[in-house]
């Protein structure tokens, strides 16, 4: 049998060396990348830069879910988890808090790896702009709060009537 670094002619894969260039991208761009992280995005990363679906295992996303996911610029993907979290919320909303840590926390590197895929599609495929990768990398705190501010203002508006009328209906 073909080892898998081959094709069934026998050149090169291109899928093993597209995976070694975004790997050696990624190591670039993420930001504070820890040992266990590289270990994991190697694991499941497949050739088009895109993660195969396996749990991993990140400690920030577990405690922040979808949070965490915006304070890495993942919004699709936080939307994505906050969606399935709020829908499961109707059945039970200690099962939406926790189905969004497992979300979080044992998917991040897998979700991650979409949006890396997106932001290399953004910024050169084939040769990718670095300060661009760096840049859509970069964690931002302005996400996280602009998100808990409009969770705040819709509860706000939603309860301002129970609250400026004392509580009658």
């Amino acid at each position: 049998m073909e080892k898998e670094s081959r094709v069934e002619n026998g050149s090169p894969d291109k899928s093993l060396e597209m995976k070694k260039k975004y790997l050696e991208i990624l190591n670039k761009t993420y930001p504070k990348m820890t040992p266990k992280d590289a270990e994991y995005f190697a694991e499941i990363m497949r050739g088009d830069g895109l993660g195969k679906f396996k749990a991993t295992f990140n400690l920030w996303g577990l405690l922040f879910g979808w949070l965490y996911l915006l304070y890495r610029r993942a919004t699709i993907e936080a939307m994505g988890v906050l969606i399935i979290s709020m829908l499961f919320f109707y059945i039970s909303p200690i099962g939406a808090i926790i189905l969004n840590s497992v979300l979080g926390g044992f998917f991040y590197h897998f979700l991650y790896l979409n949006k890396f895929a997106r932001d290399l599609e953004v910024c050169g495929e084939f040769n990718p702009d670095i300060e661009c990768m760096k840049r859509k990398a970069k964690p931002s705190l302005l996400y996280p709060i602009g998100a808990l501010f409009l969770f705040g203002l819709v509860a706000f508006i939603e309860l301002y009537p129970v609250i400026a009328g004392g509580g009658k209906q």
